[in-house]
């Protein structure tokens, strides 16, 4: 990570809910639970309590129907910083004490408006951190919805799908606690290196339950795969959206596949998993991004309040 650049993954963010028939939250019902998180500086305790998160500053524009989230982690298990200037032979170890840990901070933008024909799917883009992954940022999101479910006795509740009249001769109602859901956007590249490059291989796999290997007692079965053969041709012109759909109608069998293949003039060979139900990548490179460089001021790993001119950048890309 330089200080003068960042790069922004996006990700399909879904509001779910495990309960069938519960009504799904819309993102402008989840906005005033994070606006209250932040104002009570509300942290999400992690490793026994050695590291934390919260919501360090957030911002709504309701105008072009989006919210900025400052989401910050401090970690007292993280190693010190240290500076050096070996030209002088200068070194500075910053040792950490007490509660102090290093603090790691990222932005996070979210659209309050619901992607055409995708039902609670909203666009989002997240700075990319080392030290704060996606998945733990997807977490933070969901616990902080959780807090709101336990303390708020009538947040995200909504008419009992049976119907009924209740003990307070009301009509009937019921709760369900929504969660988030991070899916990473195929990359323009992954989509143009299948459809232009030649695949290899490609393999369906299913999770399965743990089990021994009769004989071998430190090996057991984990998974399975399904390998598919390829008639080169019969390729179809727009292969992606082909395989998509043999993934998608497979997604109750297996739960990921995988794709091998190789780009035009390389030899190099390249894999990438798919989530077979949604088509996301599982892999980091693969997932759609963009870059802002030339940032000035710099950037430190983290800030205490969304940094403007970066928040600038983003927004106008």
């Amino acid at each position: 990570m330089n200080n003068s650049e960042r790069q922004f993954y996006v990700f399909d963010l879904e509001l779910c809910a495990r309960k069938v028939g519960a009504t799904v939250p819309t993102m402008n019902d989840i906005v005033p639970v994070f606006q209250r998180m932040h104002a009570t500086k509300k942290t999400y305790p992690l490793r026994s309590n050695s590291a934390s998160m919260l919501i360090g500053d957030m911002d709504v524009d309701f105008k072009q129907e989006f919210i900025t989230l400052l989401v910050r982690l401090s970690d007292t298990t993280a190693p010190n910083s240290v500076y050096s200037d070996p030209s002088s032979g200068h070194y500075q170890e910053h040792t950490k004490a007490g509660n102090v840990g290093s603090d790691f901070a990222c932005h996070v933008l979210i659209s309050t408006a619901q992607e055409k024909n995708h039902a609670n799917v909203y666009t989002c883009a997240v700075e990319r951190l080392p030290g704060l992954p996606f998945e733990m940022i997807r977490r933070f999101l969901s616990k902080l919805l959780s807090y709101e479910f336990n303390s708020n006795s009538t947040f995200f509740s909504y008419l009992h799908p049976a119907g009924g009249i209740g003990a307070d001769k009301q009509p009937r109602r019921d709760r369900c606690c929504p969660h988030i859901e991070l899916r990473g956007r195929s990359s323009d590249t992954l989509i143009n290196d299948l459809d232009t490059g030649k695949i290899t291989g490609v393999s369906l796999i299913k999770t399965e339950s743990v089990t021994p290997i009769a004989g071998a007692s430190f090996l057991n079965r984990s998974s399975s795969e399904l390998k598919l053969g390829i008639d080169h041709g019969k390729s179809p012109a727009n292969l992606w959206k082909n395989l998509s759909d043999v993934f998608k109608s497979f997604s109750k069998q297996y739960d990921k596949a995988q794709i091998k293949y190789r780009i035009p003039n390389s030899q190099r060979n390249f894999t990438v998993e798919i989530d077979a139900k949604t088509c996301s990548p599982l892999t980091e490179m693969y997932i759609k991004s963009f870059e802002i460089s030339n940032i000035f001021p710099f950037l430190a790993q983290s800030s205490k309040t969304i940094v403007p001119h970066l928040h600038k950048e983003v927004v106008t890309h």
